[in-house]
């Protein structure tokens, strides 16, 4: 509880509010989405394509994709044939170019 009082406190201090946050990553959600268009994830079946603040693919490459993605130092989720690919208010659209480009590399 103390945590999560001191981070409500921090994000209104920074004037973050969850409408906020939900729009920032509404607009990495919808770049990245394009993005991967162009590389071997656009193979995969999206499984949520309305608002969360992750992406789910699902595909039977999914592991090898997970594990080949963290040979490179980047974190993805895997549960199963499904790749979850988070997104939150401490990432850009730097970032999320720099993801869609080791995608394209699977």
């Amino acid at each position: 509880l103390y945590r999560f009082l001191h981070v409500r406190r921090m994000l209104a201090a920074e004037g973050l509010s969850t409408a906020a946050v939900n729009a920032h990553v509404a607009g990495l959600r919808a770049s990245l989405t394009s993005l991967l268009e162009r590389t071997p994830l656009a193979k995969a079946e999206l499984l949520n394509p309305s608002s969360a603040r992750f992406l789910a693919l699902r595909h039977g490459q999914a592991q090898a994709w997970q594990k080949a993605l963290l040979d490179r130092d980047c974190i993805t989720d895997v549960r199963g044939d499904v790749l979850r690919i988070g997104l939150g208010i401490y990432q850009t659209q730097a970032d999320v170019e720099r993801f869609a480009a080791l995608a394209s590399a699977l």
